[in-house]
């Protein structure tokens, strides 16, 4: 009788303990199930460098890129001189990959030198998209 007790006992307290996460992986909640706005029920949380991305970028001319997180993937806007369209991205390491027209981009961290755009000469936080036309900074 008690050494059933005591492995009843051990099996409980293994099941209250917490296994290590790790940078990049998914915490899941007492619920994983999302909330009515489709958002990741709260506690459901990912770790890793690509959220540094989430929010509004300016760029030149009336240009920006917007940038929300939506569970596991990413909402991605890009105004520019023709109009806004809209994406579905995910994290890849530090960098967000979505696909516009077929091919394959990224969204990630750079220089305002990196961007290879002049008009954004000696800012500090950018992000570049494509190298000469499409890059962002905010302050």
């Amino acid at each position: 009788m008690l050494a059933s007790f005591l492995v009843s006992a051990v099996a409980i307290l293994g099941a209250c303990t917490q296994p290590e996460v790790k940078p990049g992986t998914n915490v899941p909640s007492a619920s994983p199930a999302a909330s009515p706005t489709g958002s990741p029920a709260a506690g459901n949380t990912t770790v890793g460098k690509a959220d540094s991305l989430v929010g509004t970028w300016p760029g030149v001319e009336g240009t920006s890129l917007k940038v929300e997180k939506k569970g596991d993937k990413y909402e991605i806007e890009i105004k520019n001189l023709d109009g806004s369209k809209k994406f579905e991205g995910t994290a890849k390491g530090d960098v967000i990959e979505f696909t516009r027209n077929g091919k394959t981009e990224t969204i990630k961290t750079a220089t305002a030198e990196e961007t290879g755009m002049k008009w954004l000469k000696g800012e500090k936080n950018c992000v570049v998209i494509t190298k000469g036309s499409e890059g962002f900074c905010r302050s």
